[in-house]
């Protein structure tokens, strides 16, 4: 388990050899119109400590599409070696499925998974299973000698447990957990082994949510719970997925064969 310290702008002028940490997260920007300045700063005293980094957008009420490219034009330089982050609180909450369109957008453009991070609340009052579905992390606040409790993650990545005196967070995972969910995932082609390419009979081994296309850009409202076991029509492979049609309530759905996600039966 690593010490994470998120800074901004607010802590300007701060060293980073004067905090106790092992990683390090920093604002980058916000909305299509903020570059914090201090951010470079900030990830140029982390790589000279050898200390993981990570850099966050605070997304506000604009386009996500555009903040989102705002967001990767400032951080060309650190793709790879960042852990990336949506930072969705106050007032840029515009709802999962846009913050999930952020989150697409940004893994389609890098290869990188980002988090996600809000409050204990947020994750359990919107429905985020398209989001636990698309495999984004949770970075979890929740200030408390108590773990935070979270309905619809199995687990999440990290947990804010305190803004005293500063943002201080666990992420539950080594250096080298740190840099896979920094380093671009591989494609299709590259982690076959990762779905199942064969059967025609599959069990849930956790809520699955059902896309109603096959290029899983539109979810069907429908999902499939834990231990749901399921017949498929045929397997289906994109650069990215491998996934099954389903005939469903008389129509054709998609769901993942990624071998975290089901179990084969037949």
């Amino acid at each position: 388990m690593l010490k994470v310290i998120d800074l901004s702008n607010h802590q300007r002028g701060m060293s980073l050899d004067t905090l106790k940490a092992d990683a390090f997260i920093f604002k980058a920007t916000e909305g299509t119109y903020f570059i914090d300045d201090t951010c470079d700063t900030f990830v140029q005293q982390a790589k000279k400590l050898n200390k993981p980094y990570g850099v966050y957008h605070f997304l506000d009420q604009n386009d996500v599409i555009k903040q989102a490219d705002f967001f990767l034009t400032h951080i060309k330089g650190y793709i790879g070696e960042a852990i990336l982050v949506l930072d969705y609180e106050e007032y840029g909450k515009q709802g999962a499925q846009k913050a999930k369109e952020f989150l697409d957008y940004v893994y389609k453009q890098t290869g990188v998974k980002p988090l996600i991070y809000m409050n204990e609340s947020d994750a359990n009052s919107d429905d985020w299973l398209d989001v636990v579905a698309g495999d984004y992390g949770l970075w979890v606040a929740k200030y408390s000698q108590h773990t935070p409790v979270v309905k619809q993650w199995p687990s999440y990545a990290m947990w804010q447990y305190t803004s005293t005196p500063v943002d201080t967070s666990h992420f539950y995972g080594d250096k080298l957990a740190w840099q896979q969910y920094a380093a671009p995932k591989k494609t299709i082609t590259q982690q076959k082994d990762a779905y199942h390419t064969t059967g025609t009979r599959f069990e849930a081994l956790r809520t699955l949510v059902i896309q109603a296309d096959e290029s899983f850009k539109k979810a069907s409202g429908m999902h499939f719970s834990k231990s749901t076991v399921f017949d498929i029509e045929q397997i289906c492979h994109t650069k990215t997925t491998t996934h099954a049609c389903i005939l469903y309530n008389h129509r054709k759905v998609f769901v993942t064969l990624h071998k975290d996600y089901v179990r084969k039966i037949d």
